[in-house]
């Protein structure tokens, strides 16, 4: 019984005996109809059901918006009244509850207990309790408990026309004359001990009047990088004096993102996902094998400016190796275009993805593409 219910039935017995004492016969009387209404309660319910719970899965994938269950295996002793299946850490204060029918409790049978797929993100699934118990709240019994799991919801992806971002993707001249497993020139630098001797680029280092050699770049992969911007400025409203933050927006950003790592063919190279938000490291994945970006989209959240910073875009890209740099922004800052520029340098081709723009401007030195939505990129 719960503290309810016995809080109920000393009131009762509280009213019966002063209504009995007072010679008050209408306080008796509904002193009475509460001792009866616990007591009913209790003989309906009968004695305590027997019964076991088992989550079939420990970890689950879903998709943002989309309808999803979790499997809950029921092992009951005989059908009996008023079970429910509680989600929470508190049985008396559920996050979620389904009824279970006399017909399921009949015998060993699978529930599909239904999860909250609004938010993208990462979060317990469970704990699940099987209780008996009435509407009223005056008899709940716990039968058995399940631990969960955890559920990873991740972004929505939509169909992306290969060609799409490929055409747009404006190429560097240089890098684009450059052949798959040559190195490179880079830049000039002061002779260190150990430098070899083939190294030294004598006329400079005639003109400079010390040693200088050549340093040397690494050739470019066939990968594609994709930066998201998650600057929480760059994903309000762009209206004069509208400056909210608009989460969908951001949702759209990391739609796209998602929709572009999904879509590209297998054996394209690897792909690589980093943010710009201040010590953000790649995560990569081979082409065609995107689960684990998807699963790292799931818990990417906005990030205040102060903990932005876009010069790191530079190196990032450059430790990649990529030969193709995609950069997915709302309205982005002064700063982040420059990095671009500077980023642009050190691989193939760029592309800027600009989300929700409603007064798009040029960026001086970028291709961008203007969507609402991943939806446009069907």
């Amino acid at each position: 019984m719960t503290v309810r219910g016995r809080a109920l039935l000393l009131v009762s017995v509280i009213a019966v005996a002063a209504g009995w004492r007072f010679n008050w016969p209408e306080i008796t009387a509904l002193g009475a109809a509460g001792i009866a209404a616990v007591m009913a309660i209790v003989l309906v319910l009968g004695t305590k059901p027997r019964g076991t719970l088992s989550v079939d899965q420990e970890s689950l994938r879903v998709v943002r918006l989309q309808s999803a269950s979790v499997r809950v295996t029921l092992d009951s002793d005989r059908p009996r009244r008023a079970m429910r299946l509680v989600e929470g850490v508190d049985a008396s204060n559920p996050t979620g509850s389904v009824r279970i029918t006399r017909v399921q409790q009949a015998s060993t049978s699978s529930l599909r207990f239904p999860l909250d797929t609004s938010q993208r993100g990462q979060r317990p699934m469970g704990p699940f309790t099987l209780v008996q118990g009435d509407p009223w709240g005056i008899v709940q019994r716990t039968i058995d408990r399940a631990e969960g799991g955890v559920v990873t919801i991740q972004p929505r992806v939509f169909p992306v026309r290969r060609a799409l971002v490929s055409q747009n993707i404006i190429g560097d001249a240089d890098s684009a004359a450059k052949q798959r497993g040559d190195v490179h020139f880079h830049a000039l630098r002061d002779y260190v001990l150990g430098d070899e001797a083939r190294m030294v680029h004598w006329r400079s280092s005639a003109r400079a009047g010390h040693l200088v050699v050549k340093q040397n770049l690494a050739p470019t992969s066939e990968g594609t990088t994709i930066v998201l911007d998650t600057d929480v400025s760059a994903y309000g409203d762009d209206h004069q004096f509208g400056k909210a933050w608009l989460p969908e927006r951001f949702e759209a950003a990391i739609e796209i993102v998602a929709s572009i790592v999904v879509s590209l063919p297998k054996g394209s190279g690897q792909v690589n996902i980093v943010t710009t938000a201040a010590g953000s490291r790649p995560s990569s994945a081979a082409s065609g094998a995107a689960s684990s970006l998807l699963d790292r989209l799931a818990v990417v959240e906005a990030s205040p400016p102060l903990e932005v910073v876009p010069a790191q875009l530079v190196s990032a890209v450059r430790s990649t190796r990529c030969s193709r740099l995609i950069v997915v922004t709302g309205t982005p800052s002064r700063t982040l275009p420059l990095a671009i520029v500077a980023a642009t340098r050190v691989v193939g081709g760029t592309l800027v993805v600009r989300v929700g723009a409603s007064k798009p401007t040029p960026l001086a030195g970028l291709r961008v593409l203007d969507v609402a939505g991943a939806e446009d990129l069907v």
